[in-house]
């Protein structure tokens, strides 16, 4: 009897290590849990980030340090004309094309994002007049447009990782740029103010991409060099796919970076920067819905006919994940603040906590749109990511001019929820799908 429970044990433990290094080594959880590793790496040290710039800095010029990495991040991912998500979804079906459509991306979107930088610092008096002094300054504004250049390349550097299921090298990455950011402002740039803060910055993503090109492509992609090139043949299969998932993804991201800048040109520098600080500290929640999708996405490219087991796991895991963290962080949220002072703590803390509360329905969101793009159904990520950019935009325009800030997560937390109960449905019914079916595509 003994010896039979002894057996039993041994079984059971060599069932579960079995279980576990699969678990571990599938390519679905092995890049999800690199995604969402990069992601925890980008939020904690900006966390840490911004609470030494709030102690060194005022909370003027932390919110214009804000809102100047808001405007760049803005104009880079714009200048993306989403080839990030068209590399994910295509690179895996070039194969030995793989380099020429990642340096044809790269060529096309540095293009963009210079002309984008330009327009923007041409009109910056009319949609971000706080920031005109950038204008006075040759030295800023060439730095404006690098950095705006350099979020672009970025973007889609990590995209060509994804692609070849090589997250950890995007952790790499983003490992580097938060462990060179911190003191960049305060030994190096601290005479420049906010403009420091976006400095500092700037250059370290500039060196995480250097690293990244001369680095981590070429072990992912044979023989990777880069060099500017424009692939017409290639670039005709990809953009229009890439297009509509660039204007999905302008739809998707608007609140991130229309609300700061929304705060300061209507409450002011001091409020931005406690908006800022709150959306920052909660979007940490937000590497795990992401993670896990960017994950799928990619998989899914590489074995769409799996999409409805991967897409169940994957929906299992976010909200696994996300329920407990989004409850911890609404029992912290005022004491997570209280590191950077008594004005944030104050201001900030109801606004994490209707920010962390969409996570939840983000979840459901995220996944659908994902499904989506595997599927190739463009114009139902673009009806889904507009409903939430009118409906987060224009509701917190209106509710925090009666309520304060946070009227802002109040709007943010009803456009999700709204739209999770809308595609629920049909999000369930393709997760149901067996993996011999085929998945069908545009």
């Amino acid at each position: 009897m003994t010896n039979h429970v002894h057996g039993t044990r041994i079984t059971g433990c060599r069932l579960f290590l079995d279980s576990y290094f699969m678990w571990r080594n599938a390519p679905l959880y092995n890049n999800a849990i690199y995604l969402m590793l990069s992601n925890v790496t980008t939020c904690l040290f900006g966390f840490a980030f911004w609470n030494i710039m709030a102690r060194f800095f005022t909370p003027s010029q932390v919110g214009i340090g804000a809102s100047l990495i808001a405007a760049s991040s803005l104009i880079g991912i714009l200048a993306e004309l989403g080839l990030r998500i068209g590399l994910i979804r295509y690179v895996p079906e070039s194969r030995e094309d793989a380099g020429l459509l990642i340096n044809s991306a790269f060529t096309l979107a540095s293009l963009s994002s210079l002309i984008g930088g330009l327009i923007y610092l041409v009109g910056i008096k009319i949609w971000s007049p706080a920031l005109s002094f950038i204008q006075e300054d040759i030295l800023y504004l060439l730095l404006f447009l690098t950095f705006t250049l350099t979020n672009s390349l970025s973007g889609l550097t990590d995209g060509s990782l994804i692609a070849g299921r090589a997250s950890r090298y995007v952790f790499y990455k983003s490992a580097l740029v938060a462990m060179l950011k911190i003191p960049l402002p305060i030994f190096i740039f601290a005479h420049l103010k906010g403009f420091g803060i976006f400095a500092g910055t700037g250059i370290s993503l500039a060196i995480a991409v250097l690293v990244a090109w001369s680095l981590f492509l070429p072990k992912v992609y044979k023989g990777y060099l880069p060099r500017p090139i424009i692939a017409k043949g290639i670039l005709q299969k990809v953009l229009p796919y890439s297009f509509a998932n660039y204007m999905a993804n302008l739809l998707n991201l608007s609140p991130q970076f229309i609300y700061p800048l929304m705060v300061l040109n209507v409450l002011g520098p001091e409020n931005s920067a406690y908006f800022y600080i709150a959306w920052m500290t909660t979007m940490v929640l937000v590497i795990i819905p992401n993670g896990v999708s960017q994950s799928l996405l990619a998989e899914g490219s590489h074995n769409p006919n799996k999409m409805g087991r991967d897409g169940r796991r994957v929906l299992y895991l976010s909200l696994a994940l996300s329920v407990p963290a989004v409850a911890a962080m609404m029992v912290m949220a005022r004491w997570l603040l209280h590191f950077f002072g008594p004005g944030y703590a104050e201001h900030g803390t109801p606004v994490i906590r209707f920010l962390a509360l969409a996570i939840i329905p983000q979840c459901i969101n995220t996944l659908y749109i994902t499904v989506n793009q595997i599927r190739k159904q463009v114009y139902l990520i673009i009806a889904q990511t507009g409903f939430l950019a009118i409906v987060a935009i224009g509701v917190a325009y209106w509710w925090f001019g009666r309520v304060g800030l946070p009227g802002v997560g109040m709007a943010y937390l009803l456009a999700h929820s709204v739209l999770a109960l809308v595609v629920i449905r049909p999000l369930l019914k393709v997760l149901k799908e067996k993996s011999s079916e085929t998945v069908s595509g545009a």
